[in-house]
């Protein structure tokens, strides 16, 4: 990992992740674990000195990934039922006790009434706003 790319993630972490994510080409996923099981594996080779940690849990707080205890990747695939919908959001509320930030990885076929619907509920609660970078939550999709 180049010096700039360490001083690019401790500078602004959520935009060097999602700038991973945005490299991160998958392959042969079909369920929400394999993308999960992808990614983490990406992101170790592409933060080798960037501890990355799959299945993450502290106090209420569960998450897929978390990259150096500032950033949480919570990852859905195909968010398109309204029952996963208010999944994720009681998995939203949870990290709110989290003092990092969350990128909120969308993949597969998103319901487009859900993704509005998600988008008020995370502008209502303050967990986003204009300036996505300085946002608590950012969505990613893919």
């Amino acid at each position: 990992m180049s010096t700039f790319d360490k001083l690019k993630f401790w500078w602004d972490d959520v935009g060097a992740v999602v700038g991973k994510i945005e490299k991160w080409r998958p392959r042969k996923c079909t369920t929400e674990k394999d993308y999960e099981r992808s990614l983490y594996d990406y992101l170790h080779r592409e933060l080798p000195d960037i501890q990355i940690t799959k299945q993450y849990a502290k106090g209420r707080i569960r998450a897929e990934l978390v990259v150096a205890d500032r950033v949480v990747i919570e990852l859905k695939h195909n968010l398109d039922s309204t029952a996963k919908y208010h999944r994720l959001i009681g998995q939203l509320t949870e990290y709110r006790e989290w003092e990092g930030r969350v990128v909120l990885l969308l993949t597969g076929k998103t319901e487009p009434n859900l993704r509005k619907q998600l988008n008020e509920y995370l502008e209502r609660e303050g967990l986003t706003g204009d300036d996505g970078d300085r946002a608590k939550v950012t969505i990613y999709e893919r």
